[in-house]
């Protein structure tokens, strides 16, 4: 009923006024309009403005979002870390001085990432102090399956030959027969605990002097968790063995720049078990033939190194902090052209001190070679070390 009073106003108006008051009233109305058409104008320029402040506004709100979500997707697939060891020892042997010294054992970086689901890539950057240098350690890129059991690794990396575990502060007599990096391409399949496959690679100790891709090496584990126990064997084998770590600076020192003969095959098998606290390690490494005498000797004639560790392990609590302490005994054969010890017997414990910061201390007893062998015939030497370890 409100809505028609202005009509009603309006038309009593008309009927009571003159020609003049007519148009006078139509000059009102014309103004009146003109101004609602303003207003109009006006509401729809603010609608205007207030949609384009709140797109804006949506815009800065996803802004922090998109950075987010790119800067967090690029460090989730980026992983950093590194450990940095440092040793005091003290050495006496049976014939001689005593000696001591400090020095950085390891320094290490590394970075992982995991390009896409299908391709990963590390670089390892390596420092040791009696090496004197920063070296690539290990620079490999991986691709697998998600969905499969197989993988390929190619580049510089530690080929799969023997694991070397162990809960000693020194590195066992197997690892400075049998450790190997090289540049390589290894594929292999991973499926139930079973790993298995072969590699491939171009050793530094080269077989009549030729420089081509002649080294290859197959290896095969399995492993088993159950009710707190678990165990783990794997065997290797290299086409040359004289291409390890430990071997090939002897070998390439003894020819003196003439060619290497011929390739000499080596094996490994290890194995570990763990139930509750304790752990159990033991490892053979061995070359299956001879090396010339001109290349690597042994007692007037050519040498077939190998080693052995048998290790035990125990995890406790000391002071409400995690420790392990460990026993081990290792012997080598054949390796005194090496520089190794024929018999060693270490013990040694770790404790967590602080989170990932380690503190541990080792005694290892040497026996070297007899006189006959081309040792020493000493009966023994005592090493101390004493070790503080972090990992980040």
């Amino acid at each position: 009923m409100n809505s028609t009073k202005p009509a009603v106003v309006t038309a009593a108006a008309l009927l009571f006024s003159g020609g003049a008051g007519a148009g006078a009233i139509d000059d009102e109305i014309a103004v009146i309009k003109a101004r609602l058409k303003q207003l109009e104008q006006q509401v729809q320029a603010q609608n205007r403005v207030i949609q384009e402040k709140d797109r804006q506004l949506e815009a800065l709100a996803e802004k922090p979002q998109r950075h987010k979500a790119a800067s967090g997707g690029w460090f989730q697939r980026i992983e950093l870390g590194g450990a940095v060891e440092v040793e005091a020892g003290y050495s006496d042997p049976d014939a001689g001085n005593g000696s001591s010294d400090i020095v950085v054992a390891t320094a290490e970086v590394g970075i992982a990432a995991q390009i896409n689901d299908w391709v990963a890539s590390e670089i390892t950057l390596l420092y040791e102090e009696d090496e004197g240098s920063v070296d690539v350690d290990v620079a490999t890129i991986s691709i697998a399956n998600p969905d499969r059991p197989w993988f390929i690794s190619a580049g510089q990396q530690y080929l799969p030959f023997g694991s070397y575990q162990s809960n000693l502060v020194s590195d066992p007599l197997t690892l400075e027969i049998g450790e190997t990096r090289e540049t390589a391409v290894v594929a292999g399949l991973e499926s139930d605990g079973f790993t298995g496959g072969i590699y491939a690679f171009n050793g530094d100790v080269d077989e009549g002097g030729d420089d081509e891709i002649g080294s290859f090496g197959l290896f095969a584990g399995y492993g088993r968790e159950s009710n707190g126990s678990s165990f783990r064997v794997n065997a290797g084998y290299i086409s040359n063995i004289g291409d390890s770590d430990g071997l090939q600076d002897s070998i390439n020192d003894n020819l003196g720049g003439s060619d290497f003969n011929h390739q000499v095959p080596g094996v490994t098998l290890d194995a570990l078990f763990a139930t509750g606290p304790f752990t159990f390690i033991a490892e053979y490494t061995a070359a299956t033939e001879r090396f010339r005498m001109n290349e690597l000797a042994f007692n007037g004639g050519g040498a077939q190194p190998s080693a052995f560790n048998i290790e035990a392990g125990y995890g406790f609590t000391l002071a409400g902090k995690e420790a392990t302490a460990a026993i081990a005994y290792q012997e080598t054969n054949e390796a005194v052209a090496l520089g190794l010890a024929e018999k060693r017997i270490a013990a040694a414990i770790s404790v967590n001190i602080m989170e990932n910061t380690a503190l541990a201390f080792e005694w290892a007893h040497d026996d070297d070679y007899s006189a006959a062998d081309g040792g020493t015939d000493e009966n023994g030497g005592d090493r101390l070390t004493a070790q503080l370890a972090v990992e980040f």
